[in-house]
């Protein structure tokens, strides 16, 4: 009997447990007014957010599925919508987690470059689209767009010789800068120095003195020279890639022209995710959050979180925020108060 007393308290603690991390969990990811801008950790390829609020543009979305557990983590609970996606190119490290996101949120439209591909995963990405009827655009260079409530995003790439550039899809990269009040961002993909000399040609003062760089091409050096560093000159930059990834990656000649230009550099394969956050006069950079159970957490806690995530397990589930089955990346969520940074 005593036994059985002892299991209802543990389940009554297990669930007042997880409805006060539920509660802290959505009130820290509640948004603040500022904007964000988020680069991913998603091993070896790009997945970026721009989020202020509820309203959100997620840029290219990594190789596999670990864009969703991060899109869980910054995106109030409630939110299931994406009000525009941007496919900066068709390569498989920018693309194959769209197809995943497509198919969870609900967005409101699509910017692709219009480079030709007919890889099975492109492919499926565009039954994806037309399926879900969601409205698809190839911008021009120049054209312009208001985001946000003080933002625009300007599209430098690619330009209409794009069939010319089908066979290095890098060169094919959507280009585009975003303002934000007195900050700045660009956003090259994985733009090569021939894609660059076109930019250079055209549009050099849009590229000029920006607050903020997406590092073309995960820090290869035919991404960014010295001649394109010392235009860019960025106050950060942020290059994303996987640890220890085959194609060795930062080269160290792109590191040493981003570090002259005196940038504060973050990276997400050292770092995990990046947040930069701005309010259009000030901005900041920070790492990720991570979460280590066995150093941080009591014995007697992490019983409870094994069982809470059980609850958990099932009322998400039931709610279809989570699908059940993926549940387990989204673990580390239910302990926001043992956040090391």
């Amino acid at each position: 009997m005593e036994r059985k007393t002892n299991s209802v308290k543990w389940y009554i603690l297990s669930f007042l447990a997880l409805l006060a991390l539920a509660i802290w969990s959505t009130y820290l990811k509640e948004p603040d007014n500022n904007l964000h801008i988020f680069a991913f950790d998603v091993g070896q390829g790009d997945s970026l957010l721009l989020q202020k609020g509820d309203y959100q543009i997620l840029v290219d979305g990594g190789p596999d599925n670990k864009v969703i557990a991060e899109l869980g983590k910054v995106m109030p609970i409630e939110d299931r919508k994406i009000e525009k996606v941007i496919l900066t190119h068709p390569h498989a490290d920018h693309l194959s987690g769209l197809i995943e996101v497509l198919k969870r949120y609900n967005v409101d439209e699509i910017k692709i470059s219009g480079a030709k591909h007919t890889t099975g995963s492109y492919l499926d990405f565009l039954k994806t689209v037309k399926d879900k009827n969601i409205p698809t655009k190839v911008p021009k260079i120049g054209e312009v767009e208001s985001v946000f409530d003080q933002g625009k995003i300007t599209y430098l790439w690619p330009d209409e010789s794009i069939g010319s550039q089908e066979d290095n899809l890098n060169n094919t990269s959507i280009v585009f800068r975003l303002n934000y009040g007195k900050f700045s961002a660009l956003f090259p993909g994985d733009c090569e120095v021939e894609c660059w000399q076109g930019i250079i040609a055209d549009n050099k003062n849009l590229i000029a003195n920006v607050t903020l760089l997406k590092v073309a091409h995960h820090g290869s050096k035919n991404g960014t020279d010295q001649e394109i560093a010392s235009i860019i000159r960025p106050k950060m930059a942020i290059i994303s890639l996987g640890k220890d990834n085959k194609f060795g990656f930062p080269h160290k000649k792109a590191m040493e022209v981003l570090q002259k230009t005196g940038a504060d550099i973050y990276r997400t394969d050292l770092q995990g995710t990046i947040d930069i956050s701005t309010d259009g006069e000030n901005w900041s950079g920070k790492r990720d959050i991570k979460y280590n159970f066995k150093k941080q957490v009591p014995i007697a806690s992490r019983k409870i979180n094994l069982l809470s995530f059980r609850f958990f397990r099932q009322i998400y589930s039931d709610r279809h925020l989570y699908p059940a089955n993926r549940l387990p990346e989204y673990k580390p969520l239910l302990s926001p108060m043992t956040r090391q940074i």
